[in-house]
């Protein structure tokens, strides 16, 4: 079932984002440390960045008995989003450390001269909870997110650190626009033509077929 993510499931989709992406290539060039220590600082960003995004993002939600995924995204002309209350910038700059939060600013930096600038849909955020991944959780996500894109008659942008990320894009209309190094990283900018509505069901047929 996908629906809204209600405010009261924001602390629990912080936790499973976290859990998602703290591994990522560029969580770890960034972070840097053990793994309790990229936990705490993902768990912190993506705390700061639920409360930034709440009342102006597109935040879905995948629950199979609980939640098991969740998507965030942006609508043309809404990127980026305002910074959080201070109080909880403050708090993520804590709890992450001064040198990790100047390098995610450098990275933020560098994306955002990179976004197109003409009106474009951004997947900012799509992460599936570690034990239900490989059932088609993501694959639903992004079909159900990507057909009001396709209703909208609009293009979709992304980046991604995982390699392994891309076959799984590609599936659904996206295409490299541009590989560039971040703190050493590669990451892959990723652009989605727009087309007709429909498409991203498919897609998604066909993913989970593969999965």
């Amino acid at each position: 079932m996908i629906a809204p993510l209600g405010p009261a499931e924001e602390p629990a989709a912080a936790e499973l984002l976290a859990r998602a992406f703290h591994d990522q290539p560029l969580d770890r060039a960034v972070v840097g440390g053990g793994r309790r220590r990229r936990l705490r600082a993902a768990r912190a960003g993506m705390r700061a960045t639920l409360e930034a995004a709440r009342g102006r993002a597109d935040l879905r939600a995948a629950r199979t008995g609980r939640l098991s995924g969740v998507l965030l995204a942006l609508s043309p002309w809404v990127h980026p989003l305002p910074p959080p209350r201070a109080s909880v910038q403050l708090r993520t700059l804590l709890l992450q450390g001064f040198r990790a939060a100047g390098r995610w600013r450098e990275v933020w930096e560098a994306l955002d001269a990179r976004h197109p600038p003409e009106p474009i849909f951004y997947l900012s955020l799509l992460g599936v909870a570690r034990d239900r991944q490989g059932r088609g959780i993501g694959s639903a996500l992004l079909a159900d997110w990507l057909s009001d894109v396709d209703a909208a008659g609009q293009p979709a942008w992304l980046e991604t650190s995982r390699a392994r990320n891309l076959p799984f894009y590609r599936r659904f209309g996206f295409r490299v626009a541009e590989e560039i190094a971040l703190q050493g990283v590669p990451v892959w900018l990723m652009h989605r033509r727009a087309r007709a509505a429909g498409v991203a069901a498919e897609a998604a047929g066909d993913a989970r077929a593969g999965s």
